[in-house]
């Protein structure tokens, strides 16, 4: 289980990988240009020694290979987690070999003077904390680097002291290693969250997309079918108009002859249930013509007076005959809008009044608000309830 657990750790997933080369170039570019001013450091102090050069030449040569990964990685971008695998293992092969090569140079800066000790220890921690920040995506990779080059300077102290003094830098030095480790985890710690969160979002938004996208086909076909319930409407309409138009001249014809008072009273019955019908079936072509958008306003200016002075008179009778009448109260105005519609909804509205009110008064009031004029019509009727409000505008509704 332990084995288990240290490959699962060790592996490293496509998005680490393309977050680690997307930062190592640049980084390593910087990390050349700290190991030349340590360089020129240890020439300055041991100007005789070979060894401060071929530190520089392992030092470059290994930084050089790290950038050149990098830029390999970042411009011939894997397509998966098999083909990246092989620059991982690159990776961490090369930060292992600059580990240990900044390990063994403390040793040559051992030799020296304890501040020079000291400078190219603080040169290593701060490559050392770097690390962390450039490499803690790859965690094997910022391990090894840390404990091949931190462990190995706190020995080159012990070199330099051998006493309690060396001891104690060394203990405080490797305490270092372990901060360092333990940031590490938890900035890959925090980088897995944040693409877990990434990962989750993306899923969700998936999800939404897909809804979305099944929800306007759902609206889509709504449209569509609402569209062919007008269509149907329209022809159904427009083919029974044909046959009471039948029915109509038929009663006509039914009035000329010599019938009885009975006789008679049937066909006036015939005749007003083939005018009902009628009705019924011009305001379905009016509902469907609307749905599918064939009508049109037409809009022109007309005086608005004699305009409501024509309806009342085509519905006169209708109020006589059931006890009741019909007032008007308005100004002289003129209006600019679409008579025929306009007489539409106001023949509507007084036919209601004088069916579900009769014997009531239907008053007709026209004021002016503005540029508008404003119509209200109102009758003596029980009104509507207060339940039924909210669907005066659904369509065939009825309380």
């Amino acid at each position: 289980m332990t084995i288990g657990r240290l490959r699962a750790a060790s592996r490293a997933e496509k998005w680490q990988l393309d977050y680690l080369f997307d930062l190592s170039f640049q980084a390593w570019l910087v990390h050349i240009g700290v190991v030349t001013a340590v360089m020129a450091l240890l020439v300055y102090v041991w100007p005789d020694e070979i060894w401060p050069f071929v530190w520089y030449a392992a030092m470059c040569a290994f930084s050089g290979g790290l950038a050149a990964l990098a830029w390999r990685y970042t411009h011939r971008r894997p397509a998966d987690e098999r083909e990246a695998r092989p620059y991982g293992l690159a990776h961490t092969a090369l930060t292992t070999l600059v580990g240990i090569t900044w390990g063994l140079g403390a040793f040559g800066a051992a030799t020296g003077d304890f501040h020079h000790l000291l400078v190219y220890s603080l040169a290593l921690g701060g490559t050392a904390l770097g690390a962390v920040s450039s490499q803690h995506v790859l965690p094997r990779s910022c391990i090894v680097s840390l404990w091949t080059s931190v462990p190995l300077l706190g020995f080159a102290h012990i070199f330099h002291d051998p006493g309690f003094f060396g001891a104690t830098i060394f203990g405080m030095i490797m305490l270092y290693a372990g901060v360092l480790s333990i940031l590490t985890v938890r900035m890959l710690r925090f980088m897995r969250t944040n693409v877990d969160l990434t990962r989750s979002l993306d899923a969700k938004l998936g999800e939404i997309t897909e809804m979305a996208a099944e929800l306007e086909e759902a609206r889509h076909e709504a449209v569509e079918a609402n569209l062919s319930k007008s269509r149907f409407l329209a022809h159904a309409s427009h083919d029974l108009r044909q046959p009471i138009h039948a029915i109509g001249l038929f009663t006509a014809c039914l009035r000329d002859l010599d019938l009885d008072a009975e006789a008679q009273q049937h066909v006036r019955s015939i005749d007003n249930a083939a005018r009902s019908v009628s009705r019924l079936l011009g305001s379905l072509l009016d509902i469907s013509r609307l749905d599918v958008g064939g009508i049109e306003p037409q809009p022109e200016r007309f005086a608005l007076e004699e305009f409501l002075r024509g309806i009342i008179r085509q519905n006169a009778d209708a109020a006589r005959d059931g006890g009741g009448a019909i007032e008007m109260e308005t100004a002289d105005l003129w209006v600019d809008t679409d008579p025929a519609l306009l007489s539409t909804m106001i023949q509507n509205m007084v036919s209601n009044a004088l069916k579900y009110a009769p014997g009531s008064n239907v008053r007709i009031v026209v004021r002016r608000e503005g540029d508008r004029a404003v119509l209200e019509i109102s009758d003596d009727g029980p009104g509507i309830a207060e339940q039924d409000l909210r669907h005066i505008f659904d369509e065939f509704y009825r309380a």
